[in-house]
């Protein structure tokens, strides 16, 4: 990653899948035109197979050791700025506050965990501008890079919406910077492909040209979303679907930094739900791109990496993040309520990524394939290399501020909190809400996949009198009854369903 530059509702907005249907109807998508969903829709396109070799790890365990280790005072992780705001670190070996790109992971982390930090309102407050008026990663910061910007704009306002949802002075503050990055994006025209902005300049900014980054705008949207949905302005709605339509205008893939690219998934679908006409599958096409983007495929050193994510687009091939790694899921998978079609690829990167993963955790690699096994082993690795000096592959090791990643571990409470083990290691339950920070008061949705060639039966649990269960694919429901319903999943099958009470 690039650290060249690092220095609750108020609008009914439920969207069940007639009202989408009936959305696409009225644009003229009804037969999901070239920026609708994609009429050649096949499973399976994005070369991810369908089941990996090791089981998905144990991340109820992982989350529980991460968040005890984090949290002991005795191991000193927590630290105190100059004015007392709780802030942490970026690496297990850091120093310095690690911005709000290590502080919103913890804390998103920890309000999944129904625990939530102490001090959160102070600690959120330290890390938004006032002369600036919006949110920055550093606390006195006069500038950041675009993926940066988004991905803690977005963190923020999803703290806000879970904790200060009714607070006028919190939504004041959404207001303020979604005002202020909508001035950025004008002035820019809509075109982020420099590095970052300098709001102390009012200018853009390009330290080197492998810095640029024009995937932004895809985040872009997703913040502007964020931004309606938490004030009710007409006007980040506009820029929304302005910040889409030029992420959708890239022939090649833009990519950057991943964040941007998922949140650019969740922008898309959501505003399709809605009845506007652009293309989720080509979003998706571009986080699942293993030639010119982002994702790895196949195995180093007999190891499937299947799923993970690289870091900066113009760093050295054969690198992959723990960070990048864990938090597209988060954005990927609400997506599929909205777009159900596109599970069987969300699924397989799912499985992939959840059991892959444990190449960044010091365990599952021999010592001498990674750079600090003797560090606490419920921290990740930052970095995972298709070799080390032609000797060892993969091999773990560090990045920017140290070895064992804090600001990507966090994540594994997201993705403990998203993941139901359903028995068969390799059968898992995604929860489609948790991390949908938009809209957290919808109904209940699932994602289900079956990699195994022969048909699963699972019992659907929590349906109680009145509920019904629905295939958000077919608009039809599974099986009204009450107690348990039973789901049948054919070979490689994924389906999304919606208990609606």
């Amino acid at each position: 990653m690039s650290n060249d530059a690092k220095e609750v509702s108020h609008i009914g907005w439920l969207t069940n899948r007639r009202e989408f249907l009936a959305g696409l109807a009225a644009v003229g998508l009804a037969g999901w035109t070239e920026r609708g969903a994609a009429a050649d829709y096949t499973p399976g396109w994005s070369g991810l197979p369908d089941r990996p070799k090791e089981p998905p790890l144990d991340f109820h365990a992982l989350a529980n050791a991460f968040d005890a280790w984090m949290m002991d005072p005795a191991h000193g992780l927590i630290r105190r700025a100059k004015d007392g705001r709780q802030v942490f670190p970026s690496a297990l070996e850091g120093e310095d506050d690690g911005g709000l790109t290590t502080y919103a992971p913890m804390a998103l982390g920890k309000e999944l965990r129904g625990e939530g930090l102490e001090g959160l309102a102070s600690s959120l407050k330290g890390y938004f501008s006032d002369t600036y008026g919006l949110f920055l990663d550093g606390a006195g910061a006069t500038l950041c890079e675009y993926w940066y910007l988004m991905n803690v704009t977005g963190m923020a306002y999803a703290l806000i919406g879970l904790r200060f949802g009714h607070d006028a002075e919190w939504l004041a503050r959404v207001e303020k910077s979604a005002t202020r990055l909508k001035q950025m994006a004008q002035q820019i025209r809509y075109d982020f492909n420099t590095q970052g902005y300098d709001f102390a300049k009012t200018a853009a900014f390009t330290n080197q040209d492998i810095y640029r980054q024009p995937d932004a705008v895809g985040g872009y949207s997703y913040v502007m979303l964020m931004a309606w949905k938490l004030t009710g302005k007409a006007e980040f709605l506009a820029e929304a679907k302005i910040g889409i339509d030029r992420y959708m205008d890239f022939a090649a893939n833009p990519w950057y930094e991943v964040p941007s690219g998922a949140m650019a998934v969740m922008a898309a679908a959501r505003l399709e739900a809605m009845g506007y006409p652009t293309n989720a599958k080509k979003a998706l096409g571009f986080v699942l791109d293993a030639q010119a983007g982002p994702m790895a495929k196949g195995k180093w050193g007999g190891r499937e990496v299947n799923g993970l994510m690289a870091g900066f687009r113009t760093e050295p091939a054969g690198q992959t993040y723990s960070m990048e790694s864990m938090v597209t899921l988060p954005y990927l998978l609400p997506a599929l309520r909205f777009r159900p079609d596109l599970a069987g690829e969300v699924a397989r990167l799912a499985l992939n990524a959840a059991a892959n993963l444990r190449w960044f955790y010091p365990e599952y690699l021999p010592r001498e394939y990674q750079s600090r096994p003797d560090l606490p082993p419920m921290f990740p690795y930052e970095r995972l290399s298709r070799d080390e000096k032609g000797q060892h592959s993969p091999y773990a090791s560090g990045d920017f501020a140290g070895h064992r990643s804090i600001y990507g571990g966090a994540y594994v409470m997201w993705l403990d909190k998203m993941i139901q083990p359903l028995g068969n290691p390799w059968l898992l339950r995604w929860d489609l809400g948790k991390t949908n920070f938009m809209e957290p008061g919808l109904p209940p949705a699932f994602l289900y996949y079956n990699p195994w060639p022969e048909e699963k039966r699972i019992a659907i649990q929590e349906v109680k009198a009145p509920s019904t269960v629905y295939d958000l694919m077919s608009e039809k429901p599974v099986q009204a009854l009450v107690g348990k319903v039973e789901l049948r999943l054919r070979p490689f099958e994924a389906r999304v369903i919606e208990i609606r009470r």
